[in-house]
């Protein structure tokens, strides 16, 4: 049985933005983005196709089932055993709600399973909400882009998460 989208009563979910009629909605969600945070994003067209052609982007939502609508989104490339997320948004009013650590905790998931070895991101310095969430999922700094935002100018700072797999046993030898 479907769930219903619409009822309160259920938790937000992520689901992959990837396929079916999500890039629709994607475009609704970025187009509503407040103007600043698109530009700071790129969120337009471009990004928009990007979701839609499943190439090397790989993207998931979080659904807010009591208003039927996306809270967050989060995305990015992945090629061979390495991801570069591009993007991690919730929208304001959806914020401290831990939608973000849920919805960045399942794509980082998802991205083991397909045996993804190092997800990079980078962050505005100034943004120490962020960089603590990184932190938490066990992203570390592994250099900074001086200069790299504008409007304000400022530092970028790059950080990797890399996956920690057992070794595997030849059970042979054991």
């Amino acid at each position: 049985m479907p769930e219903d989208l619409s009822s309160p009563l259920s938790p937000p979910r992520v689901v992959d933005l990837t396929t079916g009629l999500w890039p629709a909605m994607v475009e609704k969600f970025l187009l509503e983005m407040p103007a600043e945070d698109r530009q700071s994003f790129g969120a337009g067209p471009a990004l928009v196709a990007e979701f839609a052609s499943g190439r090397l982007g790989r993207f998931s939502g979080i659904v807010d089932p009591a208003k039927a609508a996306l809270a967050g989104i989060v995305g990015g490339w992945v090629l061979d055993s390495e991801a570069e997320i591009h993007l991690l948004y919730v929208r304001r009013e959806d914020r401290r709600r831990g939608l973000g650590r849920r919805l960045l905790a399942s794509y980082l998931s998802d991205l083991d399973q397909q045996g993804v070895a190092a997800s990079y991101l980078e962050v505005r310095e100034s943004n120490r909400a962020a960089r603590f969430l990184y932190y938490s999922l066990g992203f570390t700094v592994e250099g900074v882009r001086k200069a790299y935002y504008q409007n304000p100018k400022e530092d970028g700072v790059v950080m990797v998460r890399k996956t920690v797999r057992e070794p595997v046993r030849d059970v042979a030898t054991s």
